[in-house]
C-alpha cells in the first residue's frame, strides 16, 4: 500500500487537475447544448447541473491553485481564498440539488402530477441556509481551534498557517456541506434520472436510455464518495470516516475515487446530450413530412378539382339537356332525372368542402399548439410587437372541431387585448401539454390594470373581452386566471382537458 499511496503523491497535481476538469468540461459542454426549443423535460433543468459542474469545478482547483499562490500572495490573500473556497462548496452542492428538484418537478408537470404550489423549489437554498448556521455554530464551540490536514490541498508549507487561522469552518463546513447537501443532491439527481427514463419511454431510444441510466448510477457512487467522506473533523463521524482514513485503509486519495464518480458523470451526461440531437433530427423530420403532406394534398385538391368535379357537371349537364328534351311527358323519367342531378350537385358540394379542408389544413387546425401559433404568426406579421413563444411536453394537444373554434377566439381575443389596451412591446408565450391537459400562458409587458376596477366595468357592458374569454373557458372546461397590476403588466393562464397523442419518436 506503500507504493500505491507514494504513487499518487507524487502525481497529486495531476489528480487534482483531472478532478477540476471533468466537472468544469462537463458544465462547458451542457451550457454550450441548445435546449431552448427543446420538448424535453430534461431540457430546462440541465442549466442547474451545467452551473453545478462549472462552480464545482473552479473549487476543486483551487485545492491546486491556492497552494501555489501561497508562496507569494499575503497570507490575509490565501485566507480570504480558502474562504471563497469553503463558499463554493455549499453553493456547487446547492446547484446540483436544484438540478435534482428541477428534475422531479419537470416529472410532475410533464405526467399532470404538479397542481399545488412549487414549496420543493426552495428546499435547497433553506438547506444552504441551514449550513451556513450550522457552520457557524460548530465553528465555534466543537471544534474552535482545529487546524484541518492539509493532505487535500498540494503540498505548500506556506499554506499551513493560513489553513491554522480559517481551519475549523474550513473543515466543518466541508463535513456538513457533504452531509447536509452533496449526499442528498446526488440521491435526488439519481432518482429524477430514473423516472426521467421511465417518463421518456421510447423517445430516448436504447444509447438515450443507457446513457442517463449509466448517470443514475454514477451519481449513487458520488453520493457516497462526495457526501459520505468529508475532510477530518475533531466530531463523529467526520473523525471516524474521512478523507485521511481512505487513504491509510486502500492507500488511495479519496480525490481518485471522486475524479472517477466524476469522469462517469461526465461521459454518462454528455453522452445523454445526443437526445437533444435526435430531437432536432426528429423535428426536421417531421417538418419534411408534414411539407410533403401539404403538398399532396395540394395535388389530391387539384385533381378533384380539374378531374372529377369536371366530369361530373359534364354529366349533370347532360341530364339536365335530356330533361329538357323529354317534354312534359313522362312526369316519372323527369322527376328521377331531377332526383339524380340533385345528388350530383350534393356530391359536388361535398368535393368541395374536402378540397377546402385539404387546402386549409383543416386537421392541422385542430392541434392546440397549431392554433395559437398562426394567431400568434399574424400578429408578429401585423405589429411591431416582439414575441418569444415556445412549447414543452412529450404529448401533443388534439381538439375537437367546437374546442378549437373556442379556443382560436381565446387566443384572438388576449391577443387583442394586448394590441389595443396594454400597448405591450413583449409578448410571451408558453405553451406545454401533460397526458390529460394543455396548458397556455401569455404574459405582456404593457400597462396592465386594476382587475378589481375591470370587474366592474364588466358588469356596466364594458370591458367585455375579458368577460368574452371566461365565457369560452368555462365553455372549454378550462381553468383561467388573469393576474395583471396597473404598470406591470398582465399574465394570462389557461388549463383545459384535451385529448393528447405522443410526439412523434
Amino acid at each position: 500500500m506503500n507504493w500505491l499511496a507514494e504513487l499518487f503523491e507524487t502525481n497529486r497535481i495531476i489528480v487534482l487537475s483531472v478532478y477540476g476538469q471533468v466537472f468544469f468540461v462537463m458544465g462547458l459542454a451542457i451550457a454550450l447544448q441548445s435546449r431552448q426549443r427543446s420538448q424535453l423535460p430534461l431540457a430546462r433543468p440541465l442549466g442547474w447541473l451545467a452551473a453545478f459542474g462549472i462552480v464545482h469545478g473552479l473549487m476543486e482547483w483551487g485545492y491546486l491553485f491556492i497552494p501555489i499562490q501561497a508562496g507569494f500572495l499575503p497570507q490575509a490573500l490565501i485566507e480570504a481564498l480558502l474562504i471563497l473556497q469553503l463558499l463554493l462548496k455549499p453553493i456547487s452542492f446547492a446547484l446540483l440539488f436544484q438540478f435534482g428538484v428541477e428534475l422531479i418537478l419537470s416529472a410532475r408537470r410533464t405526467e399532470d402530477r404538479h397542481d399545488g404550489p412549487d414549496r420543493l423549489r426552495f428546499v435547497p437554498a433553506l438547506a444552504t441556509g441551514l449550513w451556513a448556521v450550522a457552520t457557524l455554530t460548530i465553528s465555534g464551540t466543537v471544534a474552535s481551534g482545529f487546524t484541518p490536514d492539509p493532505g487535500p490541498w498540494l503540498r505548500s508549507d506556506e499554506l499551513v498557517p493560513a489553513l491554522a487561522a480559517v481551519g475549523a469552518p474550513l473543515a466543518v463546513g466541508d463535513v456538513v456541506a457533504r452531509a447536509m447537501l452533496a449526499l442528498p443532491a446526488s440521491l435526488l439527481v439519481a432518482i429524477g434520472l430514473r423516472r426521467t427514463i421511465r417518463l421518456l419511454g421510447p423517445v430516448a431510444g436504447p444509447r438515450g436510455a443507457r446513457a442517463l441510466r449509466a448517470a443514475a448510477v454514477a451519481f449513487d457512487a458520488y453520493a457516497v464518495v462526495a457526501g459520505l467522506i468529508p475532510l477530518p473533523a475533531p466530531f463523529p463521524p467526520a473523525s471516524v470516516l474521512n478523507g485521511r482514513t481512505v487513504l491509510d485503509t486502500l492507500g488511495i486519495p479519496i480525490e481518485v475515487f471522486r475524479s472517477l464518480a466524476g469522469l462517469a458523470i461526465a461521459l454518462a451526461v454528455i453522452r445523454s446530450l445526443e437526445l437533444f440531437e435526435q430531437e432536432t433530427d426528429r423535428a426536421l423530420a417531421e417538418a419534411g413530412r408534414r411539407e410533403l403532406l401539404l403538398r399532396e394534398r395540394e395535388r389530391i385538391g387539384r385533381d378533384l378539382h380539374d378531374g372529377i368535379i369536371q366530369s361530373i357537371y359534364a354529366a349533370g349537364l347532360h341530364l339536365e339537356q335530356a330533361s329538357a328534351e323529354i317534354g312534359d311527358e313522362p312526369g316519372t323519367i323527369r322527376a328521377r332525372i331531377n332526383t339524380v342531378m340533385g345528388e350530383l350537385n350534393r356530391i359536388t358540394g361535398d368535393i368541395r368542402s374536402t378540397i377546402f379542408d385539404l387546402r386549409s389544413g383543416e386537421l392541422e387546425a385542430r392541434n392546440a399548439e397549431a392554433i395559437v401559433l398562426a394567431v400568434a404568426d399574424e400578429l408578429q406579421a401585423h405589429t411591431l410587437v416582439k414575441l418569444d413563444v415556445a412549447s414543452e411536453g412529450l404529448y401533443r394537444p388534439r381538439l375537437r372541431a367546437e374546442q378549437a373554434e373556442q379556443l382560436r377566439h381565446i387566443v384572438i381575443e388576449a391577443f387583442s387585448n394586448v394590441l389595443r389596451h396594454a400597448h405591450a412591446t413583449t409578448v410571451t408565450v408558453r405553451m406545454s401539454c401533460t397526458r390529460r391537459r394543455f396548458t397556455l400562458h401569455i404574459r405582456d409587458d404593457g400597462a396592465g390594470f386594476d382587475p378589481a376596477v375591470s370587474a366592474v366595468r364588466g358588469r356596466r357592458g364594458r370591458a367585455q373581452g375579458l368577460a368574452n374569454i371566461r365565457r369560452r373557458a368555462e365553455l372549454l372546461d378550462a381553468e383561467l386566471s388573469v393576474e395583471s397590476t396597473p404598470g406591470h403588466g398582465t399574465a394570462l393562464s389557461l388549463r383545459m382537458p384535451v385529448a393528447t397523442v405522443r410526439r412523434p419518436t
